[in-house]
């Protein structure tokens, strides 16, 4: 019973796995030297097909902020993703991958003029907003914008809140609306966030509820609406396991269904960290060890100011992988960043083998938020990134 129980459970759950093995990665480190981030097309493609199949009529946008890299992009361009793009370094990199304007749609609720602008003249026509002076900016600069309208929402699981800084409140919405109207816009759809690292797929079934109770007030109203944004949130595993794609999916799916089934509408949604976390696997290497207190610690060359910067932003954990670790036995100790700060610390709380100086680490799950907000602090390089298969 207890291994059927095991088994039930695997079923909805997935860990975080490296791309590659430690023979791969020595060879890969001999030859680019580290700190690596490595790229499995493979896995992409594998990620993103699971994810269309998990969310059948729904069409993947994928966030871009998530990770811009040339690989990710190309790579989901060949397989008829659409992208979502919040900036011009954004809509340059989209369009160096490959992507067409017209499978562009452009997410922050607040643009600089030359923003909005520069991906405008490029050939977006898709836009989102969540307040009137942003409809105002919009109406002065680009009127005939096909626009989505950001409505904040809770999910209750998420590790981010992104509703604590964008979408409308439901309760200024319709005036925001109305706004829009009186402007001349052409506000076609809503769109939501449940937040970041969203690790119930029920929020999204009690979100979608709300939201389709504000548009039937919009439709009563006289718009034509006629496309829903579920954003992303769509959770990774990490040092924690996550939901498997399947199972999350199939509650959102059943939400959708529920709220939305009855409508003629186009589906759509954000995945970020969903589609790129698990493609990247981090090569990193033992530069220096020492005992402090009683405690051993490492050094390695990277760090919370490169690709562990999703530890400090994105409240990420990261596991750590050593070779033949089952074998080596394991201690408490203390794995720290490469620079000069004090607070560069990556982990306390994970249990190791004795480390030598020169010995990798692979960090699975690093495809997502660790490279697109590192940093070069100390006069330090960020991890290059490579492709393989």
């Amino acid at each position: 019973m207890i291994q059927l129980q095991g088994v039930a459970r695997a079923a909805f759950v997935r860990e975080a796995r490296a791309v590659l093995d430690f023979d791969l990665a020595r060879q890969l480190a001999f030859e680019y030297g580290t700190p690596l981030l490595v790229v499995s097309k493979s896995k992409l493609i594998d990620t993103y097909h699971a994810m269309r199949q998990a969310l059948p009529g729904v069409d993947l946008y994928y966030a871009a902020k998530s990770n811009c890299d040339l690989n990710i992009l190309s790579t989901l361009c060949a397989e008829n993703a659409f992208v979502d793009i919040c900036s011009e370094g954004e809509l340059d990199a989209a369009l160096a991958a490959g992507f067409t304007p017209d499978r562009m749609l452009h997410t922050h609720p607040c643009k600089t003029d030359r923003n909005l602008l520069r991906c405008y003249d490029a050939g977006v026509r898709w836009f989102v907003f969540d307040n009137s002076f942003e409809a105002e900016k919009i109406a002065r600069l680009a009127p005939d914008a096909s626009l989505l309208m950001r409505l904040a929402v809770s999910g209750n699981s998420s590790m981010i809140n992104l509703s604590s800084k964008f979408g409308a409140p439901l309760e200024d919405a319709l005036e925001i609306l109305q706004c829009a109207r009186q402007l001349g816009l052409n506000v076609r759809g809503f769109s939501f966030h449940v937040g970041s690292q969203c690790t119930d797929p029920e929020d999204y079934r009690s979100v979608l509820r709300s939201v389709r109770g504000f548009w039937d007030q919009a439709a009563e109203l006289g718009f034509g609406l006629e496309i829903l944004d579920i954003g992303g949130g769509f959770p990774a595993p990490y040092l924690e396991n996550a939901p498997t794609m399947d199972s999350f999916g199939f509650v959102v799916s059943e939400g959708l269904r529920e709220s939305f089934g009855d409508l003629p509408i186009r589906l759509i949604a954000e995945p970020g960290r969903g589609l790129s976390a698990e493609c990247t696997t981090l090569i990193t290497r033992v530069i220096g060890k020492s005992t402090r207190w009683g405690t051993p610690w490492y050094i390695i060359d990277d760090g919370l100011y490169g690709s562990f910067s999703g530890k400090v932003f994105d409240h990420a954990d990261f596991p750590l992988i050593v070779e033949n670790a089952w074998d080596r036995g394991a201690e408490a100790c203390v794995i720290a960043g490469p620079t000069c700060d004090s607070s560069d610390v990556v982990s306390r709380d994970q249990y190791l083998p004795v480390l030598e100086v020169g010995e990798l680490l692979l960090v699975p799950s690093m495809g997502a938020y660790a490279g697109a907000s590192a940093s070069p602090f100390n006069g330090l390089p960020v991890a290059r990134t490579i492709q393989i298969d």
